[in-house]
């Protein structure tokens, strides 16, 4: 996924995940089983992974809104470089020839790989949708995630197809069948599962983690740049617990708050503390894990319910709940283009933000802020 664009590219893996059975039609005759985004595969995460449950298959599946380009090429030759069989998928606006062939010249020269490889096409329309929900409060997305299948036609379309995987292969990918619940790990992303059951809109949640077997924390992004969401079933001192946690960059919210600590027990929960940066909630867990998953899982819908416009919104306080004047991603975007371009008459100090590299996608949103906050101040 290429952080210009991405939240887009993430509607549009959001979009497949909930909706799989697009893509089976589009290429005709597979079976998705279940499927996660931004997976880690080799050095890098791929966009969507999933099961052909027929052939036992793993599926990597990279979406992009724009046409092919040489940086998802070498996400998808890195893809092929990192497995041995498998069924990898590109998805973009349309695609060059030469990327195309560039593909089939690699796993020609490594027919001992048993993969096939599909260029699956865009229809403008999909994508006119995907811009147009990219517009949308982050929260509201996931119910609306529709709209972009309903045009009269197919939203995507396969254009090329090359497979070296013989017709009698069975792979050996499946799908987990049930959780080891003494395994920390297990318990973790069983809690996960049970959030994209009940809080579906909390998209951060239909991303993987990798889950630390020493950790009975699973930790969250929340929306703004050194906000965490971290929950716990069950923490050293046996309570189960979840918490926003801020950092100093955060402090300003976080003291905010604070301050109307009586507020949010009202609204989230009677016993809700504020301390040392941390806002939340312990209490006693049920002996019934799935009923302390529940009451985990309100609670992270009331946090949304009465701070989300604080966290995925476009203001910081409670008292400042008026619209900021700010910059639109897309517009920071084109200005980003103009950097490159070496246009004159940026600022130094403007230059110097919208070129700096980031590698996650947390470290593009902390950029799209503080370049916003600079335009705003000058």
């Amino acid at each position: 996924m290429s952080f210009k664009g991405s939240e887009k590219e993430f509607i549009l893996s959001l979009f497949l995940l909930q909706n799989p059975g697009v893509l089976e039609n589009a290429l005709g005759g597979i079976k998705l089983g279940k499927m996660e985004a931004e997976v880690p595969v080799g050095r890098k995460k791929v966009d969507l992974l999933s099961v052909e449950v027929n052939l036992r298959m793993p599926v990597y599946i990279e979406t992009q809104i724009k046409p092919s380009d040489a940086i998802h090429l070498k996400t998808i030759l890195g893809i092929l470089e990192s497995v041995r069989e498998g069924i990898v998928i590109w998805i973009a606006r349309g695609f060059q020839r030469q990327h195309l062939e560039q593909v089939v010249t690699y796993l020609k020269k490594n027919k001992q790989k048993y993969i096939s490889f599909h260029a699956v096409e865009i229809h403008p329309d999909a994508i006119a949708e995907v811009e147009k929900l990219n517009q949308l409060y982050k929260l509201d997305i996931w119910y609306q995630l529709k709209r972009i299948a309903e045009h009269g036609h197919p939203p995507l379309k396969q254009i090329y197809t090359y497979s070296q995987i013989p017709s009698t292969h069975s792979g050996r990918a499946f799908e987990p069948a049930n959780y080891d619940l003494t395994r920390v790990e297990d318990v973790k992303q069983y809690l996960l599962d049970c959030l994209r059951s009940n809080v579906p809109r909390y998209l951060n949640v239909w991303k993987a983690k990798k889950h630390n077997r020493y950790s009975n924390q699973l930790s969250l992004g929340a929306g703004k740049a050194g906000v965490d969401i971290r929950l716990s079933a069950c923490n050293q001192q046996g309570l189960a617990s979840i918490f926003l946690h801020f950092d100093g960059n955060q402090r300003k919210l976080y003291d905010s708050l604070k301050k109307d600590i009586r507020w949010l027990q009202e609204k989230i929960h009677p016993n809700i503390t504020a301390n040392n940066r941390k806002i939340g909630v312990v209490f006693q867990p049920n002996p019934d894990l799935d009923v302390t998953f529940s009451k985990l899982a309100e609670l992270v819908d009331r946090i949304l319910k009465h701070l989300g416009q604080h966290l995925f919104g476009r203001y910081d306080t409670i008292e400042d709940t008026q619209d900021l004047q700010g910059i639109e991603i897309n517009s920071i975007e084109t200005m980003m283009e103009w950097v490159k371009e070496r246009l004159p008459g940026v600022h130094p100090k403007l230059s110097e933000l919208m070129l700096t590299e980031v590698g996650t996608e947390q470290g593009y949103r902390s950029k799209i802020e503080e370049i916003s906050g600079f335009l705003i101040n000058r």
